[in-house]
């Protein structure tokens, strides 16, 4: 069961180029992060360096493929990967990059599992987009 959060739980990392939220759904809950928490210490340090990594990697250098993966070109999602721990995100704008859903990956391509959360990952992104656009979304300084 997924815990209530509040607007102090929304930095994944904050980057000298980019920075990550988790994904806060209409009814209060961050489901990655209730993911990310019930993680090992050496697989929170692991995700965490790929999000430090990209987030402070200078504009117009690519991120290597073994860290960001294009899981869907359009909308375009990708995924933070660190080991079989992936981190579906969505661009959200200002270089601003919304974390969405919690996948691991069991094989070389993208099985079952790993398609739903990219599926979740893009409602998500039509949700993100749509409270937006209504006002009921949180406003970025």
């Amino acid at each position: 069961m997924s815990k209530p959060r509040t607007s102090a739980d929304l930095d994944v990392y904050v980057g000298s180029v980019r920075c990550f939220e988790w994904f806060w759904s209409a009814n209060g809950e961050m489901p990655s992060l209730d993911v990310f928490e019930d993680l090992d210490s050496g697989g929170k340090a692991a995700i965490m360096a790929v999000f430090e990594h990209w987030g402070d990697l200078e504009l117009g250098k690519r991120v290597s493929e073994t860290r960001i993966n294009e899981e869907h070109d359009d909308p375009k999602i990708l995924a933070a990967k660190a080991g079989k721990h992936r981190f579906s995100m969505f661009h959200a704008g200002n270089n601003v990059w919304i974390v969405c859903r919690y996948y691991e990956k069991q094989k070389q391509k993208l099985d079952k599992v790993g398609k739903a959360a990219i599926k979740l990952t893009i409602d998500d992104k039509k949700d993100y987009e749509k409270r937006l656009a209504a006002g009921e979304y949180y406003e970025r300084n």
